[in-house]
């Protein structure tokens, strides 16, 4: 598997929800992102799938309010390097 880092990480979240890479941030409230829709948590689904081979359900998706929940997603599943 390809270890991205964090700032990569933001950067591929940012592309998944068509926003700005400067309005994501680990801190970054989902309410607050327009990308962060329903087609969005899909394309965000679709790269994990792609790059990583991770399996990111719809259920797990749901729950994920913040940036920080994907990129610990990213990390408890190896995907990110230190």
């Amino acid at each position: 598997m390809n270890k991205i880092s964090e700032h990569e990480a933001i950067q591929m979240i940012a592309e998944a929800f068509n926003e700005p890479v400067n309005r994501i941030t680990r801190d970054a409230v989902r309410a607050d992102i327009e990308g962060w829709d329903s087609m969005g948590a899909l394309v965000l689904i679709a790269e994990l799938d792609e790059r990583f081979d991770l399996e990111l359900t719809a259920e797990t998706s749901r729950g994920m309010q913040r940036v920080s929940d994907v990129v610990d997603f990213l990390r408890t599943h190896g995907a990110l390097h230190d």
